[in-house]
């Protein structure tokens, strides 16, 4: 059988019709049929996203039936799905004018009102609507959303109790009323709403994020972390749960999964500064400096005024015995910070490792006439003094810096050590190093300092105790080692003395005579 094509629309308007929603009014029998297949074309066009097309037929509809409101809200929708937004809102207030309580126009006019932050009007309209319909829920959602933008939150949490109230399988409502529930720190109440929308719909990716945030304001770290990561499932793409996960490993100390999530929001977002701080942050944290640089290198690439960059590059490429590289660094940070008294300070250390105790001196000098108080800057001052002979000038910097900072455990331990190397003020020296082993019980070479006094004071059992502790919490320090060999010579003990200064020997650098040193101990032992 041969269907010409006004019968072909017309079989397909009558299939559309009984197939599609109801509420379409081009249903109505007292539509003309000129109108019906102008409109059947256009909802034709519709389905092919061909929104020109559509709008084209749609108006031939409206010159048909000029006074349907229904045409009319269509052919505002189909302004709006072609930017003409203008044109979209004139059209759906003509409607709304003429024919002020229907609905479709209504709604779609308060969502574009929304859409233009037109607020105020949006609301007006959701308060007509629910006069009009107060069944419908999903207008109490929109005007919810609506007062909490207006900051009148009390107020959205009742309006979305009352879509609840009508609908208590809403899965939005009670996904806006988790998260108002967040913002009023009501997170009990959050975590209730936020999983019965999970139940209603398990592929709400937003629901696991705002469930990570309740979780971790009620200190559940676990639970954080296992909602972050489920939305991760749903949305890969979520790079603020991926920042969020990465601060939680690192607050779990498991740095080793901050960084997976770090590195794949870079890969996802290159320009990302911000990751490869934290990223060089971690590293360096960790001890990883070869990484810890590439990131700091990326940073100051991009923000080459990012003084916190440059100055933990500076650290790092001390740290690397990458002198001169470290040099340029600071001296861009004092062209920067001319009055901050900490670059001169790290600069003056960095000096220090360098063993150019001129210039250290000079930065560590500088720094005090900007602070005089640092206790900082006088502590590194005092290693100066020591390593260019001023022993008088150190032991006086040492007391000026636990005088400002009694608490200075670098200090404690350096004055109480440097004591006992002298052989003088012993017993003042074992108490200045169990107060700094109080502050610091991890560190193995204050435990060493605690030893070191007690051999210098003929308690060797002691010495022993402390020393052989230091070397297992401190592996291959050579000084340790030496040390333990000392202790052992004194218990008579050869073999075990010459055991531990083999092994000092096998981590000694050829330098301040240590390891020539050692070598003379061995040979005067055999």
């Amino acid at each position: 059988m041969n269907i010409g094509p006004k019968a072909g629309v017309a079989l397909l308007l009558a299939l559309l019709l009984g197939a599609c929603s109801v509420s379409r009014e081009a249903a109505r029998p007292d539509y003309s049929k000129e109108s019906s297949y102008h409109f059947i074309l256009a909802v034709e066009a519709e389905l092919s996203q061909d929104w020109e097309r559509a709008l084209k037929h749609m108006e031939l509809a409206l010159r048909e039936d000029p006074e349907s409101v229904y045409i009319k809200t269509e052919i505002s929708q189909l302004y709006l799905k072609l930017n003409r937004t203008e044109e979209a809102i004139a059209t759906a207030e003509d409607v709304v004018g003429k024919a002020p309580d229907y609905e479709p126009a209504l709604s779609l006019l308060a969502q574009m009102y929304t859409n233009r932050k037109e607020f105020r009007k949006a609301l007006s309209l959701y308060e007509k609507l629910i006069k009009a319909n107060p069944g419908n829920a999903q207008n109490y959602v929109h005007l919810a959303y609506l007062y909490a933008i207006d900051n009148q939150i009390d107020r959205a949490i009742s309006t979305l109790k009352d879509a609840l109230a009508r609908d208590a399988f809403n899965i939005m409502a009670r996904y806006y009323l988790g998260k108002l529930y967040i913002e009023t720190k009501e997170y009990d109440k959050a975590i209730e709403q936020l999983q019965k929308a999970l139940e209603l719909n398990p592929a709400l990716w937003d629901a696991y994020n705002m469930l990570g945030i309740a979780y971790y304001s009620v200190e559940d770290i676990d639970k954080a972390i296992s909602n972050y990561e489920e939305s991760l499932v749903l949305n890969p793409h979520n790079t603020d749960a991926r920042k969020k996960l990465a601060m939680l490993y690192l607050k779990k100390e498991m740095p080793g999964k901050a960084i997976e999530h770090l590195e794949e929001i870079a890969r996802a977002e290159p320009g990302s500064v911000e990751v490869h701080g934290i990223l060089a942050k971690i590293y360096f944290d960790g001890k990883q400096f070869e990484e810890a640089e590439k990131e700091l290198r990326i940073v100051t690439a991009a923000q080459p005024d990012n003084t916190a960059a440059i100055f933990m590059l500076g650290k790092v490429l001390g740290i690397l015995h990458k002198y001169e590289d470290a040099v340029r660094q600071f001296e861009k940070l004092v062209v920067m910070l001319p009055d901050n008294p900490d670059v001169y300070i790290y600069f003056g250390r960095l000096y220090l490792q360098k063993k150019d105790y001129g210039l250290a001196g000079d930065k560590l000098k500088k720094a005090l006439d900007l602070d005089p108080g640092n206790d900082e800057a006088l502590f590194n001052l005092a290693v100066v003094y020591e390593k260019t002979g001023k022993i008088d000038e150190m032991f006086s910097s040492l007391k000026k810096t636990l005088e400002l900072n009694p608490e200075h455990i670098e200090a404690l331990n350096y004055l109480g050590y440097s004591y006992a190397e002298r052989g003088i003020n012993l017993d003042e020296a074992l108490a200045l190093v169990k107060k700094a082993i109080e502050l610091a019980p991890e560190s193995g070479f204050i435990r060493d300092s605690l030893g070191w006094v007690f051999f210098k004071k003929g308690m060797y059992n002691d010495a022993l105790n402390e020393i052989t502790k230091a070397s297992e919490m401190e592996k291959n320090d050579p000084v340790i080692l030496e040390h333990l060999g000392d202790v052992y010579l004194k218990l008579n003990n050869r073999d075990a003395a010459l055991e531990a200064w083999k092994k000092s020997l096998e981590f000694q650098e050829k330098e301040e005579d240590s390891r020539e040193r050692v070598e003379k101990k061995i040979r005067d032992l055999k």
